[in-house]
């Protein structure tokens, strides 16, 4: 019986190719090897009672064994409730037993968690890195989103000298993250806009919106990497939220997490065998097919709360030496990325050159205070010179019916139609198109077409190269 069931619930603990439409404006909108739980440290034990084991070899002897996934292995350890759960009371203790899905390191949270306890004068940074549910869509106001929710236990639990850094923007992703990284995360100690702002010691990272490709992969690689190597040594967490119908790219950043020994937290893993047991609806925790409400945001609260008190707990045995990271370290992919930045109208470079800017004259900043971007309201064409492995840019889309597509091209050849028009959609975004890529640094004419007419508005927000 249990295999069976183990079997129907495999697609559910599974992590499928998934792109939500995450997000509005940016103060709303959103193979694995066995790795330790945080309720336990040693590697789930899959063997059962040897009679029962006799038994069923005896039953299903044709039936050759399968090795069971990591999340597998927690369901089978955390099994499901036998009773409807009632969600405002917050997680089960089996659903809490999933979502620490894997341990990584954890000396650079227990010295974070070390300092703040040693002195009440010690801040405590927590980045939160991500999109539009990091940013708290979903929960009724900003005190029930997770983040706030994180911060207000930290108070009553071990410090109150903490602050959250929201640097979640709604409807993005890795691939944008790890460009935008440089400018909103590691100089967070040049902020002039905010006295006295540190770097984070605690950066929380996640991103529903990405795909489960081998370009997210990369992407996620990058990023962690670059959170790794800040000079304070952060500690890095990554919680996978989930989605109606269970999509998430679960597999893909529980890779890159187990690589570099980062924290993992399954939200889906923790909610979607309940739902598919019947214990409660996807509509119970959320308000759409993609954003929690606020009883999904306090379970995912609470499932950082779980492991940041579980370091606590063990924190003679997991020790506070933190090994800074190494970045001769082999990366997962390649460290595609490793030199992403994102680039606008001010923060240029040899690596960004305009050529012509053409029609492109309109500085509109749109959705992002820091971005000064290229727009035309008429039409026309702007050109580039960009100096790179790797290209692409954020554009703005619009529900205006106002803006047009626009002809990409590189060294002379079209690469892409990028559409700026979002007829019934949701609400005006920043959507991000990649362009290029190559193995081989070398500079580029990069040239932008807009038709002219009356439908010819287009906004080059900034471009992302690496």
């Amino acid at each position: 019986m249990k295999k069976r069931i183990l079997a129907m619930l495999c697609a559910v603990c599974m992590s499928v190719t998934f792109l939500a439409s995450c997000g509005g404006d940016s103060s709303s909108s959103s193979k694995t090897d066995a790795g330790s739980s945080a309720g336990d440290s040693s590697v789930v034990d899959s063997t059962e009672d040897s009679d029962a084991e006799d038994s069923s070899s005896q039953e299903d002897s044709s039936v050759p064994d399968v090795e069971l996934t990591l999340s597998e292995q927690m369901l089978e350890k955390y099994p499901v409730s036998d009773s409807p759960i009632d969600v405002t009371a917050g997680c089960t203790e089996n659903m809490l037993g999933r979502a620490l899905i894997y341990n990584g390191d954890l000396t650079r949270l227990a010295a974070v968690i070390d300092r703040a306890k040693a002195d009440v004068h010690n801040r405590t940074n927590i980045c939160m890195f991500g999109d539009s549910i990091s940013a708290g869509s979903g929960a009724k106001n900003s005190l029930t989103a997770y983040s706030n929710l994180i911060r207000k236990w930290w108070e009553e639990n071990i410090s109150e000298n903490v602050i959250i850094q929201q640097k979640s923007i709604g409807a993005t992703d890795s691939y944008l993250a790890v460009h935008r990284f440089d400018n909103d995360v590691a100089n967070l100690d040049c902020d002039n806009e905010t006295e006295g702002v540190q770097p984070p010691e605690i950066i929380i990272i996640e991103y529903i919106n990405d795909e489960a490709t081998e370009t997210y992969k990369e992407t996620m690689d990058s990023l962690v990497r670059k959170a790794l190597a800040l000079p304070n040594n952060p500690a890095v967490i990554i919680i996978m939220p989930s989605t109606d119908g269970a999509s998430a790219p679960q597999n893909i950043h529980l890779e890159v997490a187990q690589h570099y020994e980062v924290p993992f937290i399954s939200y889906h893993d923790a909610v979607q065998p309940e739902i598919a047991a019947g214990n409660f609806t996807w509509a119970d925790i959320s308000p759409d097919t993609v954003h929690p409400n606020d009883p999904g945001h306090a379970m995912m609260a609470q499932m950082v709360e779980e492991l940041i008190q579980y370091t606590m707990d063990n924190i003679d045995t997991i020790g506070t030496e933190v090994t800074p990271f190494d970045p001769a370290m082999e990366s997962l992919t390649g460290d595609r990325y490793a030199n992403a930045g994102l680039y606008d109208r001010k923060n240029t470079s040899e690596k960004v050159k305009v050529v012509d800017e053409g029609a492109f004259t309109i500085q509109s900043s749109k959705q992002w205070p820091y971005i000064n971007d290229y727009a035309t309201y008429t039409g026309g064409s702007c050109t580039f010179e960009i100096t790179a492995k790797n290209i692409g840019f954020a554009y703005y889309r619009t529900t205006s019916g106002r803006c047009s597509a626009a002809t990409v091209t590189i060294d002379g050849e079209e690469v892409a139609t990028i559409d700026g028009n979002f007829p019934n959609g949701w609400g005006n975004y920043t959507e991000i198109a990649n362009l290029y890529s190559s193995d081989e640094e070398a500079a580029h004419t990069v040239t932008i077409t807009v038709p002219e007419g009356e439908i010819s508005e287009f906004y080059i927000q900034a471009w992302l190269i690496s």
